[in-house]
């Protein structure tokens, strides 16, 4: 039998194509392995008899976190295009934290430093959980080299885990969270919000601590049930990752789960969480109680109440109009969550922390973050550098504006000091208790350094100066933030020696530190063009 050329053509394509689909990427190095000692340290510890140090009610603590609020999104700060009169009032009846930052420009890496108190590099939490991954070389090469991905840049070696292994992405069951300690200490624990930590069976918040929760545990999920919905403006951007958020809707990890079970959720979700919140405060009223409160706004995908929307006519910007709506629902719900509070009698003994998980995402087009320069996904001021305040009535005098450094990861030292708690003595914690430094107590500075590393991108801020670079694509940039908050004269050429010690530094925050790989790789980097120069950061 013989066979012409075309055939033979067309069988040798038909062959490869069949050994590329079949052909799995995935490499073994990838393996999601929980620190057996780390664990058994945890275990000890939560088990260990009460350590108090405090009278036996201590303090409600409530940590209201925003999701992509840029600093200069929010009126306390200056902003002059929108008011946010609710979130200002709690830093006017506290402390307004001029320099506050959290430990990663992106969402879930950030909320991980957060609820353990560590630089989640620690761990290995180092780039965002990613949901889906290529799973054989014609769907990564369609990713890097067919489909169009807009701004994000594929990764140029495919290594991606099996899925099995990458569902177990998150904050590591050997971590022990803000609400496994005050749960040890008698705290009643509820979630109503966003979670992003993990979605495996031993990673979702009733198995981390929490005995409440009403939210949902991916990234993102649509505000209303359904794409459409009466008296809501949706503004769709068309880039490939916001397609997939639209198309996702409320399934796999953005359904909405109340206490384990998937349910219908009618009422925009703002406005659900609200009303949540404001439940389970008055429902544990008489009893301690920590109350994270994780709204998801504004986060993508831009959908604004109708009412809202209205008030913001005079914005010709579609875009920005129903951004600007639904961070002025925001903050009216943070408002009510405030006032409900109040009128429970329990303000004297609740402490409240405000702050956002990260810069706001300026590849929206709906904000630029300015003065700050770049956002979200940035290491530069305008990813890192939040809104962040914290308020308890008699303890910190009203209207503080603390100028120095503070960091997310303070709020659990703060939260477990406040609560009379001891902290675990097997693990090195980031955070410090911000107490002493906000009553005068303490004169010396809660944080000389802060560090950031994300792959390629390193950071640290030493008192006034900040340097940041890319190990791999060879640049650097060293800003004097005291005179140049926008960062925009590059000091490195004029100051070398200063440049080489903060690179040591950060280098030897490494070693010291014993930060681990990144558990899970990461898919893209996202292009930004700030002040002329092009820049890759890992997204």
């Amino acid at each position: 039998m013989s066979f012409n050329r075309p055939f033979l053509r067309s069988l040798f394509v038909w062959t490869l194509s069949v050994l590329l689909v079949s052909c799995s990427i995935t490499r073994a190095k990838w393996r999601i392995k929980t620190d057996t000692g780390m664990a058994s340290g945890k275990s000890a510890y939560l088990e260990a008899p009460l350590a108090r140090s405090e009278p036996e009610r201590p303090p409600n603590i409530i940590v209201l976190l925003a999701d992509d609020l840029g600093k200069y999104e929010v009126s306390a700060y200056g902003a002059d295009h929108i008011s946010t009169p609710n979130i200002d009032r709690i830093g006017a009846e506290g402390v307004i934290f001029q320099e506050g930052y959290v430990t990663s420009p992106t969402c879930a890496p950030s909320r991980a430093g957060i609820m353990t108190g560590r630089v989640q590099n620690r761990y290995g939490f180092e780039t965002q959980i990613m949901e889906v991954y290529p799973t054989n070389w014609v769907e990564y090469i369609s990713g890097r080299w067919i489909v169009d991905t807009g701004e994000f840049v594929v990764k140029a070696k495919p290594s991606f885990p099996a899925e099995w292994q990458a569902h177990k992405q998150g904050v590591p069951p050997s971590e022990i969270m803000l609400s496994e300690i005050l749960k040890k200490y008698g705290y009643a624990t509820g979630l109503v919000g966003k979670w992003h930590l993990g979605a495996s069976r031993k990673q979702v918040p009733l198995e981390r601590g929490f005995d409440y929760q009403f939210g949902f545990d991916g990234a993102s999920t649509l505000y209303t049930p359904e794409r459409n919905w009466p008296h809501i403006i949706n503004h769709e951007h068309h880039s490939f990752s916001a397609q997939y958020q639209w198309d996702m809707g409320r399934r796999e990890a953005a359904a909405i789960i109340h206490n384990g079970k998937v349910v219908r959720e009618e009422a925009y979700l703002t406005y659900a969480f609200r009303d949540r919140m404001k439940e389970y405060i008055l429902e544990h009223r008489d009893e301690p109680f920590f109350l994270y409160a994780a709204f998801n706004a504004p986060h993508v995908p831009f959908q604004a109440p109708v009412d809202y929307y209205c008030q913001y006519g005079y914005v010709e910007d579609d875009n920005k109009r129903v951004y600007y709506s639904m961070i002025s629902a925001l903050d009216d719900a943070i408002g009510e969550v405030h006032q409900t509070i109040k009128d429970a009698g329990i303000e004297e003994n609740t402490l409240i922390f405000l702050l956002s998980d990260n810069g706001g995402a300026s590849y929206t087009h709906a904000t630029d973050n300015g003065p700050l320069k770049g956002g979200k996904l940035t290491q530069f001021e305008g990813g890192i550098n939040v809104p962040f305040m914290m308020k308890w009535k008699g303890k910190i005098p009203a209207g503080m504006r603390y100028e120095h450094p503070v960091s997310s990861t303070d709020i659990f030292a703060t939260s477990v000091a406040a609560a009379g708690g001891v902290l675990p003595s097997d693990r090195e914690y980031d955070g410090v208790d911000l107490m002493p430094y906000l009553t005068g107590d303490d004169e010396g500075l809660p944080h000389e350094r802060l560090f950031w590393r994300a792959d390629h991108i390193w950071a640290i801020r030493d008192r006034n100066y900040k340097l940041i670079l890319s190990t791999r694509d060879g640049w650097a940039e060293l800003y004097d933030l005291e005179i140049d908050k926008s960062e925009q004269i590059n000091l490195k050429a004029q100051m070398p020696e200063l440049y080489e010690k903060l690179q040591q530094q950060h280098e030897q925050w490494q070693k010291e530190k014993l930060l681990k790989k990144p558990m899970w790789p990461r898919i893209m980097d996202k292009k930004f063009v700030l002040d002329g120069q092009e820049y890759l950061f890992p997204a």
